[in-house]
């Protein structure tokens, strides 16, 4: 009964150890349940951040927009004004336009190269796509190592909870009988074959994987070293092709410029062209001279032609004078000295009233010049403010420009920190996945402890039915063997009167006695015999612990093995990281689980000896449960010499009634003996039927404890579901996320190509306002020129009047016609100085 009793406490204990287990597994779960919220909290909070952040990058992509539409509308202005200009210069741009074309051809081929280059680096690309997957197939490779170390530690716990039960069992044996230890050995060899053929299979796995990993690091090196060969090459490729396409767009600007100062020289050429033809036409378009234009030419034409009537009469007159003197001469030279001085004075004066004419003509063109200096003074002046006016445009759009790329930049590096968040996010999301996964699998190991524990509860149950049971037939027969004790006495009463019948009922009891004592020794054979079958169950589970050394000496060669392993990968994933690094960081990040790996495998190996050091203990244990089966020997050999001598007190009884008064008092000392055992059984019994209550609470407190599992289960079930809608729906808005970054990134193409367009537009007004400095330039030393020119005229002005005078001194008084016709041409001259600018030039040209 005591052993019975402490069989039902140990198991109340373990029960209650389960169920301490139960409420820590309950109390981790509701914290990493906690941790997931948590985190999903987090999650949230950060999607809102990106929203916001996206928000605002679409407010500044409309400003951008409408900046952009300015721009566009700016350029149409421009390429209006372009295209009438070009209109004029057709004839130049398409001599020009050969060598575009030519341009043109050479930046297509550029253009297929490009594609060419980009194509390659697309399968560049490609290509460390396909080694980072294969880099994440050995993280998953390792992953699955390490949740095989973790399944062969939990089953290696297993063996050693069904080792303390089968130690339990073995403990129980001597109350059982030989079927049930039959049975329960088969169940153990059932159990033994089964996770062998586990551990097999283990070994297989674990041999199938860590091939694996030893193959992949050095065609990852290979490779690497292949793509970043490749990359260089061509990132080279593409430098030399960025350089001859600025040459080929330096060159073409240069070519554009060239063909417009081509333009404005051909324009000049055609001006000066008309002004050599009319001097009035360039400033015919001047409003103050366009009215009176046409009356001016009729005068000036008018002016010309009796101009050129004076000259003919004066050259007829100075033939007809010539020849009249070579008549005369021959008669008298006197004459023909005085007709050549009179003819020379006459030349003189024509050449006197010739430079009048120049000098009143070079007045009225210094006049001219003059109001065209100004005039174009007040152009130069109002260029200027529109020189001042464009490059304060120039110098706003730079700075709007500046802004803009920096603004760009800024949103660049938001992209690049909203794409770096998002891999976060989503490397989080596999985490939370992976971490459901275990969560399933935990919960799927809870399931299977609870009906575990299910089974076990009915297995209490059952066994508390048959104590129950047993209890009741031992309370029936402690009542007959009260009544046999009542009988006894009464007979033994009986006895005291009558020998004889004492003595026949002495010989019976001791026929009885005997047959007990057989039954004892019957017993005490079986108890011999169960206590072999428990020594030889002993051996066996001695063989199975020894096994199980061995077994977990095998593991943990095979988890060092590994550990080498993973610091061979460890040590090639450290020399491919140094090429790795320029391609990208996130392989960092992988460096550091895999140290993560190895801190859990060096507390695997430390979890391996902590298990070495469990199986040292129950080691001591099953010495000490040999200990146990020692002193049950020495029991039964005691007992064995008890039943010696309660035979030869058997003996000593039949020869002699002495000894039969002697036993009779012993009787009634056995009576009072068992009176005291009933005692004893009786608060065993209410001690049992302490127990069951306690056992029956407890397995209320059970089937509390799993509906509240199950309930838990189903909330956290409803939990994971949630969290699986939570991550489609952060999947879902991952990839709204990608598309708008997609069309941010063309509207920035866009945007830098619009930025290309007005950094050529703000080229070509740079060397517009160049062409416009240089004309100004032109016309300063053009002015310069007309005022030395006038300067020198002057002097020669004066010259020849100081000339006319001393000639005038010197020659007498000339005839009337020519005094008449030299006062009529100065009030010719006077009345219209400013109108001899034709009739100087065509003097100058007869």
């Amino acid at each position: 009964m005591a052993g019975k009793h402490l069989t039902g406490s140990q198991r109340v204990t373990e029960l209650q150890i389960k169920i301490d287990e139960l409420q820590t597994t309950n109390r981790t779960l509701e914290q990493h349940i906690a941790h997931l919220t948590e985190n999903k909290e987090s999650v949230s909070n950060e999607v809102e951040i990106l929203t916001r952040k996206n928000d605002q990058l679409c407010k500044e992509l409309t400003e951008i927009d409408k900046l952009a539409e300015q721009l566009e509308k700016e350029k149409e202005q421009a390429l209006n004004i372009a295209d009438q200009e070009l209109e004029q210069a057709k004839s130049e741009v398409r001599q020009q336009q050969k060598t575009i074309d030519n341009l043109e051809v050479t930046v297509k081929n550029l253009k297929l190269d490009t594609s060419i280059a980009k194509e390659q680096l697309d399968k560049a690309a490609t290509e460390l796509e396909e080694k980072k997957q294969e880099t994440r197939t050995i993280n998953l490779l390792l992953d699955q190592l390490q949740e095989d170390n973790n399944r062969l530690s939990k089953k290696v716990e297993k063996i050693e909870k069904a080792e303390k039960k089968s130690a339990l069992v073995n403990m129980k044996g001597r109350a059982t009988s030989p079927s049930k230890l039959d049975s329960f050995v088969k169940s153990l060899e059932e159990e033994r074959d089964h996770y062998k053929r586990e551990a097999e299979h283990l070994r297989k796995m674990l041999q199938g994987r860590s091939s694996s990993p030893k193959r992949s690091p050095s065609r990852l090196d290979s490779e690497i070293k292949k793509t970043v060969r490749e990359r260089d090459e061509l990132q080279h490729m593409l430098t030399k092709y960025e350089r001859h396409m600025a040459e080929i767009q330096a060159n073409v600007k240069v070519l554009t410029s060239e063909r417009d100062k081509a333009i404005m020289l051909y324009e000049r050429a055609q001006k000066e062209i008309t002004k050599l033809r009319k001097e009035f036409m360039s400033s015919s378009k001047t409003p103050k001279t366009s009215s009176t234009a046409q009356a001016i030419l009729k005068r000036v034409e008018s002016e010309r032609d009796s101009t050129v009537s004076d000259l003919r009469r004066m050259t007829t007159e100075r033939d007809s004078l010539r020849e009249r003197l070579r008549v005369i001469g021959t008669f008298t030279n006197p004459i023909s000295d005085f007709l050549h001085q009179h003819a020379d004075q006459m030349d003189k004066k024509s050449e006197l009233y010739c430079m009048k004419d120049t000098i009143s003509s070079m007045e009225s063109e210094f006049k001219i010049l003059s109001r065209r200096a100004a005039e174009t003074k007040d152009e130069l002046r109002q260029q200027k403010s529109e020189c001042d006016s464009l490059r304060l445009q120039i110098n706003k759009m730079e700075h709007s420009l500046d802004e803009a790329q920096r603004r760009l930049s800024l949103k660049l590096n938001e992209l690049q920190l909203a794409q770096e968040k998002i891999a976060r996010q989503e490397n989080k999301i596999d985490e939370q996945s992976n971490q459901c996964l275990l969560q399933k699998e935990e919960l799927t190991i809870l399931q299977k402890t609870i009906a575990e524990l299910d089974k076990e509860k009915d297995n209490l149950l059952y066994n508390i039915d048959q104590k129950s049971e047993k209890i009741s037939s031992l309370e029936s027969s402690l009542a007959l063997k009260e009544n046999t004790i009542q009988r006894m006495l009464r007979e033994m009463e009986e006895s005291a009167r009558q020998s004889s019948k004492a003595i026949s009922s002495h010989e019976q009891e001791v026929s009885r006695l005997r047959r007990q004592m057989d039954e004892i020794s019957e017993e005490l054979s079986r108890t011999g015999r169960e206590k072999e079958t428990v020594v030889q169950e002993n051996l066996v589970v001695h063989d199975h612990l020894s096994k199980n050394k061995v077994e977990i000496q095998t593991l943990t060669h095979k988890v060092k093995d590994v550990q080498n392993e993973l610091q061979d990968v460890k040590v090639k994933l450290q020399g491919a990281k140094t090429d790795v690094t320029r391609l990208e960081n996130s392989l960092a990040f992988k460096e550091k689980e895999n140290r993560d790996l190895l801190e859990n495998y060096r507390k695997s190996s430390s979890q391996a000896d902590i298990w070495e050091d469990k199986v040292h203990k129950l080691e001591k244990e099953f010495n000490s449960v040999k200990l146990d089966l020692l002193g049950a020997e020495s029991e039964c050999r005691r007992l064995k010499e008890r039943v010696d001598v309660f035979e030869l007190e058997s003996e000593q009884q039949i020869t002699s009634e002495q000894s039969y008064k002697s036993q009779i008092n012993t009787l009634t000392k056995s009576v009072a003996r068992m009176e005291e055992e009933l005692r004893e059984a009786r608060s065993e019994k209410s001690l049992a039927l302490s127990d069951l209550a306690s056992t029956r609470e407890l397995c209320v407190k059970l089937d509390s404890g799993k509906e509240m599992l199950n309930r838990q289960l189903c909330a956290k079930t409803q939990d994971v579901e949630m969290l699986q809608q939570e991550l489609e729906s952060s999947h879902s808005e991952i990839e709204l996320l990608r598309k708008q970054l997609a069309s941010e990134r063309i509207s920035v193409k866009n945007l830098e190509s619009l930025l290309v367009s007005n950094q050529d537009k703000e080229c070509q007004s740079q060397m517009r306002a160049q062409e416009l400095d240089s004309e100004l330039q032109l016309l300063g030393e053009r002015l310069i020129l007309a005022e030395s020119k006038l300067e020198f005229a002057v002097k020669e002005l004066r010259r020849q009047n100081f000339q006319a005078t001393s000639t005038f001194r010197r020659t007498p008084s000339p005839p009337r016609r020519l005094t008449e016709r030299s006062l009529r041409s100065p009030e010719r001259h006077t009345r219209s100085p400013e109108k001899s600018i034709d009739w100087s030039l065509q003097f100058r040209n007869y």
